[in-house]
């Protein structure tokens, strides 16, 4: 079972961010491959889907004519997303009009002024979207985009490269990368998975790279965590690699990570349980001090006995972050298997970290009440009471999470058990925070459709669409307006989430529901909504923004 995994970032300095979610770019990559794919060869790629009738498909296509035109009128940020939405309708049925549209996405993303920030998101997309239709088409316009995304586009190349085993170009990529900025450490991580033993020297080739280019950068006022880190090719190939190698990698990290020293709480999450760190030299020993002990055991003693908590930690984790999570291997991993969620807070607040662990407790909690929920989901809804409503300080519902899952996991084997779950979540959205309330509706919304309760399904849409219009007052709040794109207004991510049920339910109330947006931009994003919907092509990828005067947040979440 696949969980939605989110990423946010938030003013107060607190960053969730999941390595699931970092899987995420290669996963969506590789559905848009196998479309693009069986478009050409003609092979089935999934479960065949019910044939969209004839007039829901002229219906669809008449709207995106329309909605391509009034974007073509926008500002050049709110047109770049609105092709871009286009488009990924198009990637499904017309490849060449989608790279057109794309192209034209792209092109606009380029005459963004003062926003660095969206510019480089719509850019990934754009990028995310293009690359299984045409890698030429990426390649061309690489020049031309901001570093950070020619360097997520070009892992993405990396990583195509290292499927179809062409070693020689990834490496070429991978060096002119490092010519750009820093190593690609997860770049060079998915390359070595991928190669053969008999290509050792190649793999020792690329660590050496790594470890030359870690200590030529200064990481104290940043972090790299995850498979994006030196760390993790430590973690991951530094037993069969050269120990003297290995242990100034070891030497490195650990140098810069004291000068870090005292910038942030970390906790690490997965399925055997959570591990919180009082400051990032802490998490580093923790991670490294298992492949430490391998190579110098009397050094890894030492180091220990001037941390005594983390002593504690390791008798409970003895392979470290193995141990939390055994996909941490040089072998590639098995698909579905793995997966270690990091929290991050860069704050100083009392009681921060504790609150980040809590969270993730909370969370590996809640998903392992749903992943048995299949065996006896009475029993699961029941536990889902042990679970809190809330958790202070934290974008997240316990609880809530948890019955959506189980609504989730019995929604095609057990519908009666599934609208149990959907009604007891229906009971603690009230005490939701808003952005979660118009998540946990959406979800219900959909999945009450899906096992036949259309009254149900209409009754939450109908709150679902008082949530949208709360949230557009705030967001348009003369005093304190949300200054991000439109697009990515809580309100706008809502209008789209509701309006997409509601056309499965009624398409002659949602083009009244679409009148009454007042919003053109806003109202055009969710007339996209709707031939999506119309041509069953549910959104799966989310991205919500606010940039306020409390501060700027940012929540970007793949579900399935």
């Amino acid at each position: 079972m696949m969980f939605a995994s989110t990423l946010r970032i938030a003013a107060a300095a607190i960053v969730l961010c999941s390595f699931l979610f970092a899987q995420e770019p290669a996963r969506q990559e590789q559905q848009l491959q196998r479309v693009s794919e069986s478009k050409t060869t003609g092979e089935d790629v999934g479960p065949k889907k019910p044939k969209i009738p004839v007039k829901d498909r002229q219906l669809a296509l008449q709207m995106l004519e329309t909605s391509d035109a009034q974007a073509r009128g926008f500002e050049a940020p709110m047109r770049s997303y609105s092709l871009l939405q286009i488009a990924q309708v198009y990637v499904t049925f017309d490849s060449e009009k989608a790279r057109n549209l794309l192209g034209d996405a792209f092109t606009a993303s380029v005459g963004i002024q003062d926003d660095d920030q969206t510019k480089s998101r719509l850019q990934e997309e754009i990028f995310r979207t293009l690359l299984p239709l045409s890698q030429a088409d990426v390649e061309e316009r690489l020049s031309q985009a901001e570093l950070s995304v020619r360097k997520q586009a070009a892992s993405s190349i990396i990583r195509r490269y290292a499927e179809k085993k062409q070693f020689e170009s990834a490496i070429e990529l991978i060096n002119q990368v490092t010519g750009w900025d820093e190593f690609p450490y997860e770049s060079a991580m998915q390359l070595m998975l991928a190669m053969p033993a008999e290509m050792s020297s190649e793999k020792l080739g690329l660590f050496a790279q790594a470890v030359n280019s870690f200590k030529n950068h200064d990481h104290s006022k940043r972090i790299q965590m995850g498979d994006g880190s030196l760390t993790n090719l430590v973690v991951r190939f530094g037993p069969k690699l050269p120990a003297k190698l290995v242990m100034e990698a070891i030497d490195e990290i650990l140098s810069q990570a004291k000068k870090a020293e005292g910038r942030g709480t970390i906790t690490l999450g997965g399925k055997e349980g959570t591990a919180a760190f009082n400051s990032i030299y802490d998490f580093q020993l923790f991670a490294l001090l298992p492949t430490l002990q391998l190579l110098d055991e009397g050094r890894a003693e030492s180091l220990l006995k001037e941390n005594q908590e983390l002593k504690a930690k390791l008798q409970q984790f003895p392979d470290g972050m193995r141990s939390l999570d055994p996909s941490l291997t040089d072998a590639p991993p098995e698909k579905g298997k793995g997966g270690l969620s990091i929290g991050v807070n860069m704050g100083s607040g009392p009681g921060a970290g504790g609150g980040l662990y809590m969270r993730q407790e909370y969370q590996r909690k809640a998903e392992a009440i749903a992943a048995d929920s299949a065996k006896n989901p009475t029993q699961a809804i029941a536990q889902t009471a042990t679970l809190p409503v809330k958790v202070e300080g934290a974008p997240f519902s316990p609880r809530s999470h948890a019955l959506e899952e189980i609504a989730k996991v019995n929604s095609v084997g057990n519908p009666g058990a599934a609208k149990q779950a959907l009604d007891e979540l229906r009971k603690i959205i009230p005490d939701l925070a808003p952005r979660i309330q118009v998540q946990a509706l959406s979800t219900a919304a959909r999945i009450y459709l899906q096992i036949g309760e259309k009254d149900s399904a209409q009754a939450v849409v109908l709150e679902g669409f008082k949530a949208a219009e709360k949230m557009l007052t705030k967001d348009t709040d003369a005093n304190d307006p949300n200054k991000a794109l439109k697009a990515w207004w809580p309100s706008a991510d809502a209008y789209r989430r509701f309006v997409e049920v509601q056309t499965k339910i009624s398409m002659r109330s949602v083009a009244k529901i679409l009148k009454e947006i007042g919003d053109p931009e806003i109202r055009n994003s969710a007339s996209i909504m709707v031939s999506r919907s119309l041509l069953d092509l549910p959104t799966r990828r989310f991205i919500v923004v606010e940039q306020t005067k409390n501060g700027n947040s940012t929540s970007i979440s793949d579900e399935d």
